[in-house]
């Protein structure tokens, strides 16, 4: 890996993440509305930015990388502002949703616009540890804002801490347009159907990382559900979720060498199987009642295993992308994130209200059984031709 250059999309992926990471918390604490609805808003995000991944991919391969990324910053740093009007000025959960969505199409650019970068800047004999490092620094990052914004709220404790989190991110940005530079390739077709793009040995996948990011929204809805509980401060909440994406994005970069090393297909088998019994143990623990800590530390080494998953995926999708579409590639990539976490969130909640922290696991269980039904049959098909 040429190690300086390939470093450089790193810190935008680190930055966006802080940031929506510390809205999501803020938004779960002071936006008005009920739990659904607040799983709603928490869903507008996510779903735009699937809606607008496409475009995002399309516009990466077209305008470059540098310009697709700067672009995304600004945009969400506008809307950021807007969200904040709306919870302090107008408290409408229905107009703070809207803000929320349309600042998902600026989290696209961005991470759609880096994917891009990373592609462009790893080889193929290196690109699964570059895209572990890419998937530890994205829920790393989120994690971390996650964290910040509980330590914002705690000691603001209203929606000033929108603001003081607008100052942080505005220091970024300068950062950003500073040093980040543009590793296009020149040359090749860049097709708008971004399937073209991609080979048939990445289909079956999708339906695996679907249920991942599902599973992703569902977890992040339940930081409010555990900050419910009484004596749980919102800080506690925040480190929760600091220290099981530690694990987890350590994991990915570990996954994402041995993929290098052993096969893509082979790592990910391995995270399979840490999902699903991860998930069997989670949801067996918390329908018992036991203490979420307590529950998330029994299956904390399947969910390592389970880190194996998404690295795997992305250096396939990264290997068999076209050279000159590998920013309509990612945004494949981004199209099921975005649905799948927005999805989540909105189920999440439903499940939390019906039957708790269990119900969210349970539904994460059942919703990763049917996607690896899906990926048995579409690999059955796809590459049976």
């Amino acid at each position: 890996m040429r190690s300086v250059r390939s470093s450089l999309p790193y810190l935008p992926i680190l930055m966006i993440r802080v940031g929506s990471g510390a809205n999501t918390f803020l938004i779960s604490y002071l936006s008005p509305g009920n739990n659904l609805m607040i799983g709603i808003i928490l869903a507008s995000y996510p779903f735009v930015e699937a809606l607008s991944s496409f475009i995002a991919g399309y516009m990466a391969d077209r305008l470059g990388r540098r310009l697709t990324l700067i672009l995304g910053y600004t945009w969400i740093l506008i809307f950021m502002v807007m969200i904040y009007l709306a919870i302090t000025l107008v408290k409408n959960p229905l107009l703070t949703a809207v803000f929320n969505g349309v600042m998902g199409f600026g989290a696209a650019l961005v991470l759609v616009s880096a994917l891009a970068m990373i592609t462009d800047l790893t080889e193929r004999n290196h690109r699964g540890l570059g895209m572990g490092i890419f998937d530890f620094m994205n829920i790393f990052g989120y994690a971390l804002g996650y964290m910040i914004g509980s330590i914002l709220y705690q000691v603001m404790g209203n929606s000033t801490a929108f603001m003081a989190l607008l100052a942080l991110l505005l220091i970024f940005y300068v950062a950003i347009i500073s040093y980040i530079i543009e590793t296009k390739p020149s040359g090749g077709s860049v097709y708008l159907n971004p399937l073209r793009g991609v080979s048939r040995k990445v289909i079956p996948t999708l339906p695996i990382w679907f249920s991942i990011t599902m599973i992703l929204g569902a977890a992040i809805y339940s930081g409010r559900a555990i900050g419910s509980i009484k004596g749980v401060m919102p800080i506690h909440v925040g480190a929760l979720f600091l220290g099981a994406t530690l694990v987890v994005g350590l994991g990915s970069v570990f996954f994402g060498y041995m993929s290098d090393r052993l096969g893509r297909l082979r790592m990910m088998s391995i995270g399979v199987t840490g999902v699903a019994i991860g998930l069997m143990i989670l949801a067996a623990l918390l329908l018992m009642g036991v203490n979420p800590i307590i529950a998330v530390a029994a299956s904390a080494p399947f969910i390592f295993m389970a880190s194996a998953v998404v690295p795997s995926i992305l250096a396939l999708t990264g290997d068999e992308a076209l050279i000159s579409m590998r920013g309509s590639a990612m945004g494949l990539y981004s199209l099921v994130l975005g649905f799948g976490m927005g999805l989540g969130s909105i189920l999440g909640s439903y499940s939390y209200v019906k039957l708790g922290l269990g119900g969210i696991a349970l539904l994460a269980l059942l919703v990763f059984i049917m996607a690896f039904i899906f990926y048995a049959i579409l690999r059955a098909i796809l590459l049976k031709k």
